[in-house]
């Protein structure tokens, strides 16, 4: 008997599905998307312990009313102060109407390595009990200008929150999954949220850089915001690669279920610090282009609830999408995630 928490995936539309058209570009897409916004899950998440990164407005703040609508027993945000967790934690509630106990938050900066190797330890002893059946990691940032992370990390600001210290989180928390895993039933799973972005980067623009993703997102010298926006969204999925190969398990299926999830273009304040012109032509064209933060945390949350053939897959307008070619090249892929864990097997704990 199929259990009705669980969805399955598929890469092909099934009956009465909208299907996009073939050919489409950046600004059909977005429209179509704007069109047919994907489906409101109505799994439940009774019994479970879920983890929201960046879940104190947009996309993660979305993503976390409805698993407390759904029935999560407990919701964990990751938050930057208390003042933010407090708040969004009134907020949630006031939506919902759930007890008060079935919310909690702990604090991380994803700046810096430290804070989230504090943050993993904290929420390592916080699911002690419970375990964590679903970690979404939705926390991430498109910086309008080239910025650096605090020393002594000093990365591309980008590149440290949406990849380094990503993957430090998700490596550090993957004990607790797999804990969670063990004690049978379904998979945990284990989400990053993502960008159909990362099919527009152009292997021509690493040519300069001998074909190294890492080091053309960190260097200054001719920094543009929307390539390295898509390149470190196509250096995340290499990172979920890898850790779905990690987790692929035996016959039993993967011990933890790692996918990738976009939202589509939605309307959030992502581009908070973006110039005041640039804020308002976005603003004149959101109503053609963009899904709202509600629909947009629709995907975020399904994606969490699909089956094991979502398992190293990427998750879109309810369908499994194809990812960048590069995601297929092994070379790319390999020295992307050498470059990646270089730095990243240095932090203490990994």
């Amino acid at each position: 008997m199929s259990n009705p928490n669980i969805i399955t995936a598929y890469s092909t539309p099934q009956p009465g599905q909208p299907v996009r058209p073939p050919g489409l570009g950046a600004l059909g897409k977005m429209r179509w998307g704007l069109k047919h916004p994907p489906a409101d899950p109505t799994v439940s998440f009774a019994g479970k312990t879920v983890l929201v990164t960046g879940s104190n407005t947009g996309l993660g703040f979305e993503a976390a009313v409805k698993y407390s609508a759904l029935g999560a027993s407990k919701l964990i945000l990751g938050v930057r102060t208390a003042e933010k967790g407090e708040d969004t934690k009134r907020r949630i509630l006031t939506q919902t109407g759930r007890d008060a106990d079935s919310i909690g938050y702990l604090l991380v900066d994803l700046s810096t390595f430290a804070s989230v190797q504090k943050f993993c330890k904290e929420l390592d002893k916080e699911v002690s009990s419970s375990g964590l059946d679903v970690a979404l990691l939705c926390a991430g940032l498109a910086p309008p200008g080239y910025k650096t992370s605090p020393e002594p990390e000093g990365w591309e600001l980008a590149l440290q929150v949406n990849v380094l210290s990503t993957t430090v989180m998700a490596l550090l928390m993957l004990p607790s999954l797999r804990r969670t895993g063990a004690n049978g039933g379904v998979a945990p799973h284990l989400t990053f949220v993502n960008s159909g972005g990362n099919d527009m980067v152009q292997k021509e623009w690493l040519r300069d850089f001998d074909g190294s993703a890492f080091r053309m997102v960190n260097d200054k010298k001719g920094w543009n915001s929307f390539r390295n926006y898509t390149v470190v969204k196509l250096m995340g999925l290499v990172v979920m690669k890898d850790m779905a190969r990690q987790m692929a398990g035996g016959d039993g299926g993967p011990e933890v279920i790692v996918n990738a999830v976009c939202p589509g273009m939605c309307k959030t304040d992502l581009g908070r610090d973006h110039p005041w012109v640039q804020k308002m032509l976005m603003a004149g064209a959101s109503p053609f282009i963009h899904r709202t933060a509600e629909e947009g945390g629709r995907s975020l949350v399904s994606a969490t609830a699909l089956g094991p053939e979502s398992h190293g897959k990427f998750w879109h307008n309810d369908l499994l999408y194809p990812m960048h070619e590069l995601i297929n090249d092994d070379e790319f892929c390999s020295r992307t995630l050498k470059e990646i864990m270089d730095v990243v097997s240095r932090v203490p704990g990994i």
